[in-house]
């Protein structure tokens, strides 16, 4: 069961909570960083110098570590010069370097045919298992895979499955989607969120992005949760019924329908989760940054109980 225990506060996202790049011209983002205090969520300015890819309209930044290694999953368009990926989704690029504020130092490895975000649970010398995507368009739900090497950029799709106590997740026929749980359930959009991490129980927890019926205009775009089985993340332990974050604050709604409201953004009733960082100093509780309104950056702490 997970229960929220802070009220969102502003601030600005760094490597660890990451979200839309930062735009830099009417028609083009891009990714920038700032120094975050984790404890109490309260963020510094971001690096107005630091531009990590200036040939591209670059979005949606998940930065990891992978022990030397600092690896970044970001959307960019146009695919990259020299990609060997071939497709429509081919969006999300994978680089690395030792140095993340360097911008020059960042390091190609791979085009991936995700179209948004690469969410991770990380094991060094071991299997890696990420999850992406965004559906029902342009895929039908979330995707996952796995790699032995993430220095290589070699992601191998694999199937969901259903835990013995969970029959209410949605998969596709094939196996290769999380679907949405539909109008009825208040869920008609996913889309891929934070990195997941490890409980102290050996499970997994991970954070999705989720749209209620009426959105783009009148819908909320909140959050859903997924706990999964540490020995295989594929398997799917338990899933949110109700969704945990729902657009409340101005900088969340942008003020529908009053005149000037204080805050602005791209749209109105959002709340998009891209980052949840354990916290030193207790046991599974995450310090989460996400986006509000797509203008905004507001963060909560979330405590998993574990029954």
């Amino acid at each position: 069961m997970l229960r929220s225990l802070v009220g969102s506060e502003m601030c600005i996202r760094d490597s660890s909570c990451t979200g839309h790049g930062r735009r830099s011209a009417p028609h083009a983002e891009r990714i920038s960083f700032a120094p975050c205090d984790l404890s109490t969520g309260i963020c510094g300015d971001a690096i107005q110098s630091f531009n990590l890819d200036p040939d591209a309209d670059t979005e949606d930044p998940r930065a990891i570590w992978v022990d030397p290694w600092y690896y970044l999953f970001y959307y960019r368009f146009p695919v990259a010069t020299g990609s060997k990926c071939v497709g429509e989704q081919c969006t999300v690029q994978l680089s690395r370097t030792v140095t993340p504020l360097v911008p020059g130092s960042w390091e190609r490895i791979a085009t991936l045919p995700w179209h948004r975000n690469g969410c991770c649970l990380v094991r060094p010398g071991g299997r890696s298992w990420c999850m992406w995507g965004e559906g029902p368009s342009p895929f039908p739900g979330l995707g996952i895979s796995y790699t032995d090497d993430f220095g290589v950029g070699e992601f191998h799709p694999t199937t969901w499955k259903l835990g013995v106590d969970n029959s209410s997740s949605p998969i596709s026929e094939d196996g290769m989607w999380l679907l949405p749980f539909g109008p009825e359930q208040e869920e008609i959009k996913l889309e891929a969120g934070t990195h997941m991490h490890e409980l102290s129980s050996g499970a997994v927890v991970t954070f999705y992005a989720a749209a209620t019926p009426g959105w783009v205009p009148n819908g909320n775009y909140t959050v859903g949760w997924l706990i999964l089985d540490g020995e295989d993340p594929t398997r799917i332990l338990q899933r949110s019924q109700q969704h945990l974050l729902v657009p409340t604050f101005d900088y969340e709604t942008l003020c529908p329908g009053q005149p000037n409201c204080t805050y602005s953004g791209e749209r109105h009733n959002v709340i998009f989760l891209s980052s949840a960082t354990p916290m030193d100093g207790y046991q599974d509780r995450f310090r989460l940054f996400f986006g509000g309104g797509d203008g905004n950056v507001g963060t909560a702490v979330v405590q998993v109980t574990l029954n």
